[in-house]
């Protein structure tokens, strides 16, 4: 069990991950507090939380749910758990950055490319820290989230400069005493985990949002193993020229590395994208692919895998939305 000084929380943005965060530190007895919106959210609020899955059940009951509302006082926190999606990043972090302390810390919890830039442009260097989540979460319903995955340990770290290292310390103890497995690394190694994850997140979530297929039938089909292939030669060409320092030698060995040991225990996940896709919600291309695809550019190095796979999830975002808005969705 924690001690009296763990740290309050907040999480700022409750979906699937934030849930799963936000239920596992309450489990412990530490103070969160939620932010949120849509059915998920109000459910949560009226109901309470249930978490199922792969770590066990917990429930966090109606009246030990805290959220921000206009009716709090104002109040800060030590620790903000960024839990947004990317395209809401820039946005989130400027509105959380006044309720962040001096000396605390706000942690980007998220998937994508250029998370951790926007949140130390609105809280500074000092105060931003970033994690690898490779552990998968989805809503099942209003007021419940399962674990459905996880991959490896969460990573915490500093990607900047140096931060409240006594508060980070205490982050990574809590999520650690709460059952979620978690990390302190090096500057270095957070960056080279950042691009692992999107390396994985972009070899298989467009494909599974558009193919509408679990993660395992990827892997099951030569085809499909090929478009893996040419996305993740792509990616190496940009991390070469961005002399990003990786765990893999070459394309070549993450490819095998994926199909081999990443893709076997998620071969029944569901991309987030697909997910997001079916919510008639967009979804976090711009900070995967389309971010490969903009570097890429920025760089002179052609990456057509990753502009096909950019401008067909964002067509499929679009027809969505209007089919949803003619009632034929």
């Amino acid at each position: 069990m924690p001690s009296r000084s763990s740290p309050e929380y907040l999480i700022y943005g409750a979906g699937a991950i934030g849930s799963v965060l936000g239920g596992f530190l309450h489990k412990i007895g530490v103070s969160v507090t939620l932010t949120g919106r849509g059915k998920h959210f109000r459910a949560l609020s009226e109901r309470g939380l249930e978490i199922t899955g792969i770590w066990g059940e917990h429930y966090m009951p109606p009246e030990d749910v805290r959220t921000l509302s206009s009716q709090m006082e104002a109040k800060s926190f030590p620790v903000i758990l960024l839990c947004v999606k990317s395209k809401d990043t820039l946005a989130s972090a400027a509105e959380a950055a006044p309720l962040l302390q001096d000396d605390g810390i706000m942690i980007s919890m998220q998937n994508g490319l250029n998370n951790w830039e926007a949140v130390a442009g609105q809280v500074g260097e000092e105060r931003t820290a970033g994690a690898r989540v490779i552990f998968g979460a989805e809503i099942i319903e209003p007021g419940r989230a399962r674990v459905t995955v996880n991959a490896d340990d969460v990573l915490l770290g500093e990607p900047f400069q140096p931060v409240n290292r006594t508060l980070l310390n205490k982050v990574q103890r809590d999520l650690f005493s709460s059952g979620i497995p978690t990390r302190i690394v090096g500057k270095e190694e957070i960056w080279a985990a950042l691009w692992g994850k999107v390396l994985y997140n972009c070899s298989l979530n467009p494909l599974g949002a558009l193919l509408e297929v679990p993660y395992g039938k990827l892997g099951e089909s030569p085809e499909t193993r090929e478009i893996i292939r040419r996305i993740i030669q792509e990616i190496f060409l940009v991390i070469r020229a961005k002399e990003v320092e990786i765990a893999y030698r070459d394309a070549e060995e993450y490819y095998h590395f994926l199909l081999e040991r990443q893709l076997p225990p998620t071969v029944e996940h569901r991309a987030s994208m697909l997910q997001d896709i079916l919510a008639d919600r967009r979804t976090e291309i711009d900070a995967l692919n389309g971010a490969i695809s903009e570097y890429a550019r920025q760089y002179g190095i052609p990456a057509p895998c990753n502009d096909l796979l950019t401008a067909l999830i964002k067509f499929k975002e679009k027809k969505n939305v209007l089919l949803s808005s003619s009632g034929q969705h």
